[in-house]
């Protein structure tokens, strides 16, 4: 069985002045030694196996390996370090896990070194029982010295060493856990051993203190209520303003309204998306409004994505009507599968209609809109998200990004891309005004067009677009810009947080960060920034009201502070899952052991770790990246590319551009006596993917190279770029 070295975690490393000082601290276990004793000979193995089970439950718990290798010291005078190899997680029982235990302790075989040979890793840990354990009187040059972590037993104590990585906190922490899985097996011997013992302290924390956010309470009314709710108040208010255009509430209240009287005569209803392809102009938001307005949930529809993307999209999702406009009838293929709302041809029929109110119900169960993000199995995947959870978001949005001033936001997002949600929706809950720059946008001109509109409440963009306007914007620009601007979608570098508020001055505009997958609905946590933070990522802040955020290890099990696992969201904003995908759904969509009956989390598939509360990010556990903050799964274009009769293998990667933003590379073997023609290859990808998507590299290599380990060797790939 092949097994990764273990490692302590990173995170607890100790630095300072006495960070190579020997510590030690001491796990009394002679009450439970008797019943330790009988689990050990029930499970047929020698009294040591029961220690040595709870010694590799504890290694379990902290590290993200299910199967790993760690080292003992043997119990037969010659001193030998052998390497164990333990799978701790496939145990069901304390008793089932010390009988495999013991199995590996008979099989183990004589590692490289000694332990009084040459100093090992600081970060390995070392086990030594019977006669040869580290006995409560060994000093610093006994055989523990060279490991990070050094465990044996005499006389009914448990002493734990640390040549160095750990702190005395970590190593009390140790003996807590160690203390606890002692007591777990010698109680309950067929107890779960899948449960991960933490302090309880620590298990609150990181199940409830820090992983769950406020409670709102329930407020009624969905985003569209509180819109209507708001029309009513400040009718004359300016509500969308577009090139020279301006739209005041009354006049967006009423155009919503006729649009969806349009929708409903033509077959609009409650679950069937109604596709929107329309640049950012004077009919998006009443579009957008109008389609809830008609009980339906809508399908935005990028006019920059290639034809036949849109097509697959609206066919997938079941679209009836997609309202749009002539210049972009071309894009939607055949008008019998989606039927076309022709904004411009039609005007005069939808402006003849009445304004007046509908009385058409739309509940929080509801869908609100589908949006399709990048998937791996070579298409794309439509989340539904339903107006609760939207409007939990949405609310709070109005509360931390919409306060911060009166100036609304300007949007200048794809309407595929659920990040700019805030930007459309929060302003027109607050009286505020919605900006909508145009559309197609010059990355070059978003400088000056929002120092031009400035300034505003909040404005919301990817960590790329403040990293382009930290160097176009004037420092009194930046100061002034909004009251808040907030990244998201994307690694966030604390280097660039610092960078901004260094610009901005004391006193101008703040910044803040907002994680969540599309799957919670838009955001699920965030914070402002108010100091410059450790170096690496901007922490992925607290859980917003109504949900939860956990780091749960493969069995759903909460991992200690400092430790690695994955990210789990759930709470108001998780999604109803991806639509006409139920297999998918049940594997990414799981029931929340940790939330009311019937609660759900969404596995996110990001790695992150707690560290004294802040929630670090550490990558992806899957291939998933982000290239100018959209989600791509290098899969789909994989497939794309695999499709291709003159492809025979296809690796398409993410590296680090000179920016240091990320940029795709796809690697391409040609098919036997096929030659590949690159040009023709990225303008036909072109013609299937986003823009995005299209790698920025396509090489053509003899082979792709292999690991000692038998994967892809994506280092030696991009060596050569």
């Amino acid at each position: 069985m092949s097994a990764a070295e273990f490692a302590l975690p990173g995170a607890w490393r100790h630095t300072g002045p006495d960070a190579a000082a020997v510590r030690r601290v001491e796990v009394p276990y002679a009450d439970l030694a008797a019943q330790l004793q009988a689990l050990a000979a029930d499970a047929g193995a020698d009294p040591s196996a029961a220690l040595a089970a709870a010694h590799v439950k504890v290694l379990g718990t902290l590290t993200e390996e299910r199967v790993f290798g760690t080292d003992v010291l043997a119990d037969d005078g010659s001193r030998d370090v052998r390497r164990l190899t333990a799978e701790p997680a496939a145990a069901r029982s304390w008793r089932e896990l010390v009988g495999q235990v013991a199995q590996a302790l008979r099989s183990t075989a004589p590692a490289a070194a000694r332990a009084d040979g040459p100093r090992q890793p600081a970060d390995r840990a070392l086990l030594a029982v019977g006669t040869a354990a580290l006995a409560p009187s060994d000093g610093a040059s006994g055989p523990g010295r060279t490991y990070g972590l050094a465990v044996g037993a005499a006389d009914g104590v448990l002493v734990l060493q640390s040549g160095g990585h750990l702190g005395a906190a970590d190593l009390e922490r140790l003996a807590t856990m160690y203390r606890g899985v002692l007591e777990a097996m010698a109680k309950t011997p067929d107890g779960d051993a899948a449960t991960n013992v933490l302090p309880d302290g620590e298990r609150h924390a990181v199940l409830h203190r820090w992983a769950v956010g406020p409670s709102a309470g329930p407020e009624a009314g969905g985003v569209l209520d509180l819109f209507r709710d708001q029309a009513a108040r400040t009718p004359d208010a300016p509500a969308v303003r577009v090139g020279g255009h301006t739209l005041d509430y009354r006049e967006l209240d009423r155009r919503s309204t006729r649009i969806a009287r349009h929708l409903l005569a033509r077959g609009a209803r409650p679950e069937v998306p109604v596709g929107v392809c329309l640049r950012r102009g004077p009919d998006l938001l009443p579009t957008l409004l109008g389609v809830w307005k008609s009980g339906a949930p809508y399908l935005p529809l990028d006019a920059d994505l290639p034809a036949p993307r849109l097509r697959h999209m609206a066919a997938a999702a079941g679209c009836t009507l997609v309202v749009t406009r002539s210049e972009h009838l071309s894009l939607l293929g055949d008008p019998d599968r989606a039927e076309p709302v022709l904004l411009d041809a039609e005007r005069a029929a939808i402006d003849a209609l009445p304004h007046t109110p509908l009385d058409v119900a739309v509940g929080p169960a509801q869908l609100a809109y589908v949006i399709y993000t990048s998937g791996s199995t070579g298409a794309p995947k439509g989340v539904m998200v339903h107006h609760g959870g939207l409007a939990n978001y949405v609310r709070w949005t109005a509360r931390e990004y919409a306060a911060r001033g009166t100036g609304g936001s300007p949007h200048f997002s794809s309407i595929g891309f659920d990040l700019g949600v805030p930007s459309l929706y929060a302003p027109l809950v607050t009286g505020q005004r919605v900006d909508l720059l145009p559309d197609p946008l010059d990355p070059a001109d978003l400088g000056e067009l929002l120092a031009a509109g400035a300034p505003y409440s909040f404005v919301k963009m990817t960590p790329g677009h403040l990293n382009l306007l930290s160097t176009d914007l004037a420092p009194e620009e930046a100061h002034g810009l909004a009251g808040l601007v907030i990244a998201a979608g994307d690694a966030f570098p604390t280097e660039l947080a610092r960078r901004w508020t260094e610009l901005a001055g004391p006193g101008g505009t703040a910044v803040a960060t907002e994680y969540g997958p599309t799957e919670i609905t838009v955001g699920n946590s965030g914070q402002v920034i108010t100091g410059p933070g450790p170096g690496g990522l901007v922490p992925l802040g607290a859980p917003i009201p109504n949900t939860t955020m956990y780091v749960l290890d493969d069995r759903l099990e909460p991992v200690p502070d400092g430790v690695a696992g994955e990210v789990y969201v759930g709470g108001a904003g998780v999604a109803r899952g991806y639509l006409g995908a139920p297999a998918l759904t049940a594997e990414r969509f799981l029931p929340d052991p940790y939330g009311e009956p019937g609660a759900r989390l969404y596995r996110t598939g990001d790695r992150g770790r707690w560290r004294g509360g802040a929630l670090e990010s550490l990558g992806r556990t899957d291939h998933q990246v982000k290239i100018r903050g959209y989600r791509v799964e290098p899969g789909e274009i994989r497939a794309v590319l695999q499709r291709r009769p003159e492809v025979g293998e296809a690796v398409v990667t993410a590296y680090p551009g000179p920016s240091g933003a990320q940029r795709l590379a796809a690697f391409l073997v040609p098919a036997a006596g096929s030659d590949l023609d690159l040009a023709r290859i990225r303008a036909e990808l072109a013609a299937d993917l986003p823009e995005y998507m299209v790698p920025a590299e396509i090489v053509a290599v003899r082979e792709i190279p292999l690991t000692a380990n038998g994967k892809v060797d994506t280092r030696g790939l991009q060596a050569g770029l």
